[in-house]
């Protein structure tokens, strides 16, 4: 533990050559996130700052959970996460934005690296990550925010939180859980995929449905989450016994 603790501490913040990747996603996120919101019926200068700043720092704190997760999980397993921006996301996403209307947002543009912490790892023989390591690690971003989204809608739910803040910052967790988890370079998605399929397609089904009962159907998460994931091993099963032997 002691050892684990040590490494939090040296490792877990941003690094200096992180910070502005970190920032520019930040800002490029919540430009597509607060795209709609610039104005009812003309554009309006003002409402639309506000509007944008409201969704820097809510993107902010769902980009820094989700990588806080990766980070904390590369460092359990002996190894240094790095946050790495994604360009050709950020830029199909702000593209998609101003297409749509707004209407569609594109919510992936980080990526992680993974580096070995040899000082750390003293006696074992070690070449690098594995696909196994580089899974696990990927899958923890989209875990953690999922879980900070049941925790900030049961704190909403109880009064403790804004019902405003709580139902944004749910949303827009649950949202970037879903577009990581596409099973495109060099997003989350891939790594779990090429993991361990059975349990990407768990996951991906359980989170789709919690999306469905939790934000459009504003179940209670106590009720959604398990529920959501019984319906997600019922579909891996159908997915399975239909197409997803030849795929494992």
């Amino acid at each position: 533990m002691q050892n684990y603790l040590d490494k939090l501490r040296n490792y877990f913040w941003f690094s200096s050559k992180e910070l502005v990747p970190f920032l520019i996603v930040v800002f490029g996120l919540s430009l597509i996130e607060s795209w709609d919101l610039w104005g009812v019926q003309r554009f309006d200068f003002l409402f639309g700052l506000s509007n944008w700043l409201n969704a820097f720092l809510l993107v902010g704190i769902t980009v820094f959970v989700h990588h806080a997760g990766q980070r904390m999980m590369a460092l359990a397993l002996g190894f240094r996460a790095e946050h790495r921006l994604w360009w050709n996301g950020l830029l199909f996403g702000l593209i998609l934005a101003m297409l749509s209307g707004g209407n569609v947002k594109f919510l992936a543009a980080t990526a992680t690296m993974e580096f070995l912490l040899p000082i750390h790892r003293l006696g074992a023989f070690r070449h690098g990550a594995n696909i196994g390591t580089l899974g696990k690690i990927a899958l923890a971003g989209p875990v953690f925010n999922v879980l900070f989204a049941v925790l900030i809608k049961g704190l909403g739910a109880v009064g403790w939180l804004s019902p405003v803040v709580a139902s944004q910052l749910f949303s827009l967790n649950i949202a970037f859980a879903l577009w990581n988890l596409l099973p495109i370079p060099p997003l989350d998605g891939a790594k779990v995929f090429y993991w361990w399929r059975l349990l990407y397609f768990l996951l991906f089904w359980t989170f789709i449905v919690y999306a469905v009962l939790a934000w459009w159907l504003a179940w209670s998460s106590a009720f959604a989450l398990p529920l959501a994931l019984l319906i997600g091993v019922v579909l891996t099963i159908v997915w399975y016994g239909l197409i997803g032997k030849e795929w494992l």
